[in-house]
């Protein structure tokens, strides 16, 4: 098991890639703090993974508030003994054009989706410096790489995301910490399935445009996450790594010879 005796925490580990991330590193040995807003949801992923053999706590915390974010850190620990692996996963996302969002709107997006990241990661490295270890892996995005049509805020977001993912790597990785991000691309989470059950024509338009022909599996992100957290990635660090099925890898630029097909 390559993360047996670690303890991990996952931020938005109710639903979508935090709850893949959560069952994949428990299969993997770690003992989990699901930690989510949505409560139930919590309490049912943890309950999967112990009835699947492995250890997980649930914790209810609102990331956008200090409290819950200190409270969050405490209880892993207190739970588990330590803490080896955070993920910063969970998000808040308003669409609009950035002439249309209101700054509340975009405030509340920056709360949730950067200021919460840095100061869980504050909070994480108060433990994880004193054991001379640990891993953070921050949920970036592709849209933290370029931009989208009305996703101004979320595409602020992530490209702090990446940067604070690299500057935290850079100041303490001689204190054993490594920090990295995983930026995935359109992915069935909660939020995609229900854009595709809303419109199956957008949906089927998306996956046209990606060049494998289909949507991510949150699986395949988490799994990225687990070879951040691992040994297995003991060399790498202030690294983003792209799981997107390769649209970034295209220009943009219309067919001019071949196909996709």
């Amino acid at each position: 098991m390559r993360l047996k005796n670690k303890v991990a925490l996952i931020s938005g580990s109710g639903s979508g890639i935090g709850e893949a991330t959560a069952k994949r590193l428990a299969q993997e040995g770690a003992a989990v703090a699901v930690v989510d807003l949505n409560e139930e949801g919590a309490r049912r992923v943890a309950e999967e993974i112990r009835k699947a053999g492995g250890t997980a706590e649930a914790h209810k915390a609102n990331i956008a508030n200090p409290a819950d974010v200190e409270g969050m850190i405490k209880f892993a620990v207190d739970k588990f003994g330590r803490l080896d692996i955070l993920h910063n996963n969970a998000i808040r996302l308003y669409t609009g054009r950035v002439g249309d969002m209101t700054l509340d709107q975009f405030r509340k997006t920056v709360e949730v989706g950067l200021t919460a990241y840095f100061y869980s990661t504050q909070c994480a490295l108060k433990v994880m410096v004193p054991q001379g270890a640990g891993s953070i892996i921050n949920t970036g995005s592709i849209s933290g790489l370029f931009g989208d049509y009305g996703l101004g805020a979320y595409n602020a977001i992530k490209a702090g995301v990446i940067n604070l993912t690299r500057t935290t790597a850079i100041e303490y990785a001689r204190k054993g910490i490594r920090c990295n991000a995983v930026c995935p691309g359109a992915i069935k989470t909660p939020p995609i399935l229900k854009s595709i059950a809303a419109s199956s024509d957008q949906g089927k338009a998306m996956e046209r445009i990606i060049p494998m022909g289909r949507y991510g599996e949150p699986v395949e992100i988490a799994n990225v996450v687990l070879f951040l957290a691992s040994d297995e990635s003991s060399y790498v660090n202030g690294a983003y790594i792209v799981a997107d099925g390769g649209i970034t890898a295209h220009t943009g630029m219309p067919q001019s010879f071949g196909s996709a097909d």
